[in-house]
């Protein structure tokens, strides 16, 4: 579990994993402390639990370098990837590693629901198509065998803001002969409480990360697919020009920006959010040609 400036959410999710149907010393919970500026490292302490492992990094790495951390620490065979945010039922663990059991070699994903209040039930009703999704590696929610992300590299730390690092780490896992397998008795509620939510701002810098890094996935793994993914491609670029031609795009940013007032228009907003990841992909790529020659 990488974490970051997370206690209070920790507060919650945490006595849920410790409250598992598998005794406590048949599996830990590693968490790893992205550089945190609040109370983190106390809270997490604080629980006593003899199978909880911490570690605090001091200069802050992004998830895939928390996730190589964690996995340096992990003694299990078995690794179980959660992020702080995720509240879980009683028989979590254990459905994980039934369907290892089942099915040797896998890669084991499950639900995720999305919820800005936390369950009042500690052991919520699951359903078949709860929380259903397609990702095969979401970290928020899925499991492997140790030794296949060892085989496969870990994860890029190259990938040194959000975005992309997941499906980038499954590329190289199936590489490992690792197969999908869906566990829907396995959910997470993924809470995101309502006065968290990321604000118009917040989006923008989120996509202006996933711009940088979808053009460094895309870089790795030049593929149509990727591309497609990340908006790398030719003909996003193209749309993108013309939308800045008609709207004026970055003015409008910038005048959003030093204003503090987001656009009344939803299609505005998405024409501007799409941009933003769009040039900061652009201004990635550059980066990383720049640098490949020397």
């Amino acid at each position: 579990m990488p974490t970051r400036n997370r206690g209070d959410v920790l507060r919650l999710s945490l006595p849920r994993l410790l409250d598992q149907t598998i005794p406590h010393d048949a599996y830990e919970i590693v968490v790893v402390d992205d550089a945190s500026e609040d109370d983190t490292g106390a809270v997490v302490k604080g629980f006593g639990a003899a199978n909880m492992l911490y570690a605090r990094q001091e200069k802050r790495t992004a998830a895939a370098g928390a996730r190589n951390r964690a996995i340096s620490m992990a003694t299990g065979p078995l690794l179980l990837f959660v992020d702080d945010d995720a509240l879980v039922r009683s028989d979590f663990v254990a459905e994980h590693l039934s369907t290892h059991e089942r099915h040797p070699g896998s890669v084991v994903a499950g639900p995720i629901v999305e919820v800005t209040e936390p369950p009042e039930q500690a052991n919520p009703p699951v359903g078949r198509f709860l929380g259903w999704h397609s990702n095969p590696f979401p970290t928020g929610n899925a499991s492997v065998a140790r030794q296949a992300i060892l085989d496969a590299g870990g994860f890029d730390e190259g990938f040194n803001a959000y975005g992309w690092e997941d499906p980038e780490m499954y590329r190289r896992l199936i590489g490992t002969g690792v197969k999908r397998r869906y566990n829907w008795r396995a959910p997470i509620w993924h809470y995101k409480p309502a006065a968290h939510r990321r604000d118009f701002f917040d989006r923008l810098k989120l996509e202006e990360s996933r711009g940088a890094m979808g053009a460094y996935y895309y870089a790795k793994h030049p593929t149509f697919s990727v591309g497609f993914e990340t908006k790398q491609l030719g003909v996003f670029k193209a749309l993108d020009r013309v939308a800045e031609g008609l709207f004026g795009l970055d003015a409008r940013i910038a005048e959003a920006r030093a204003s503090g007032v987001e656009p009344a228009s939803g299609f505005l907003k998405l024409l501007m959010v799409n941009h933003t990841e769009i040039q900061a992909g652009l201004r990635k790529r550059a980066e990383l040609e720049r640098a490949r020659r020397g």
